[in-house]
């Protein structure tokens, strides 16, 4: 089965640490090119993270730092390509297909430093995908942590709406409540949560409430179920059987068709027991094979990415380029 996992931090791992790369197996990364291969993943979507503790002026540099790293280690010719359109998407996708994608996310808009001209150059570099914060405020919006949290900005909805012009994915994960509903009301597309999970099943702050799962259904958009350990269950061992109360929470809302997976590997603190890699997919799809139909499991592993993402992404023509 062809796989999309919504979210990753590889590129974060691989500034940090020079010695690595993506195609070279190792140790040290949940996310890699090997771990793609043996599970079969069509595309990955890697996020340009930039950390609150960089100095504002060099926050847009640090994020074309990370974007460099993805087409100069990340994408290889004949084997890992630029996701920048859903020909692309397809492509990777196709049954017999020889090729894998990356996706470059986004996450956290402080990376544009308040300049919207900074998310065309972006968009521009290969970015297809963007999430307005990491937990705190910046120019954009306010994240979950933030307290009395507001929603997004002038600038926020000046990004959103330019997102909606260029065919980049609004991603809400790390958003605050009140700049969720901002993009309900706002976006003209489709979004995403690329990975949040459930507070019905396990209360955080970085989970969604019922009503937002149901308002991500509406406006045709997908939450990526997260492999984070804090965000599934208030325990010290966590493995796919307590991930699974997720999915089927979902599912009970009426989410069949809005449901997939974003791992955050290489961005957490620590792993499922059991979900530990990329390679770890075989474990899900056979937990969720002996619970669902193999039509329904297709759809979360990537069909309902392909068309979440196919509606959103345009064709070069479309953009001008």
């Amino acid at each position: 089965m062809k796989i999309i996992d919504a979210h990753c931090d590889a590129l974060s791992k691989l500034i940090r640490d020079e010695g690595l790369s993506f195609h070279v197996p190792n140790n040290k990364m949940e996310s890699q090119f090997e771990y793609m291969k043996k599970a079969n993943m069509a595309a990955q979507i890697f996020a340009v993270f930039v950390p609150p503790g960089i100095p504002s002026n060099q926050r847009f540099y640090t994020a074309l730092k990370m974007v460099e790293k993805f087409h100069s280690d990340v994408v290889k010719k004949d084997s890992l390509i630029p996701i920048l359109s859903a020909r692309d998407l397809e492509k990777v996708c196709a049954e017999k297909a020889d090729v894998r994608g990356g996706i470059l996310s986004l996450e956290g808009a402080n990376a544009l430093e308040g300049n919207l001209l900074y998310l065309t150059i972006l968009y521009r570099l290969g970015l297809r995908a963007l999430g307005f914060t990491w937990n705190f405020r910046n120019e954009a919006a306010d994240g979950v942590e933030e307290p009395q949290a507001g929603g997004l900005s002038v600038f926020g909805k000046q990004v959103l709406h330019k997102a909606n012009e260029l065919g980049i994915m609004l991603d809400v994960s790390h958003l605050s409540e009140k700049g969720f509903w901002n993009v309900v009301e706002e976006s003209k597309d489709p979004f995403i949560a690329s990975h949040s999970n459930c507070q019905h099943v396990y209360f955080d702050k970085r989970n969604l409430s019922n009503e937002q799962l149901k308002a991500i259904f509406t406006k045709g958009g997908v939450v990526g179920l997260t492999f984070i350990p804090a965000f599934i269950i208030n325990k010290k061992d966590v493995n796919v059987t307590h991930f699974l109360k997720h999915v089927d929470h979902v599912l009970a809302l009426g989410g069949e068709n809005h449901l997939a997976f974003g791992s955050d590997f290489d961005g957490m603190d620590y792993t499922m027991d059991d979900l530990i890699n990329g390679e770890s997919y075989i474990i899900l799809i056979e937990a969720l094979l002996k619970q669902y139909k193999e039509e329904q499991v297709k759809k979360w592993l990537h069909g309902n990415w392909m068309r979440v993402f196919s509606a959103v992404l345009k064709e070069e023509s479309e953009t001008g380029n």
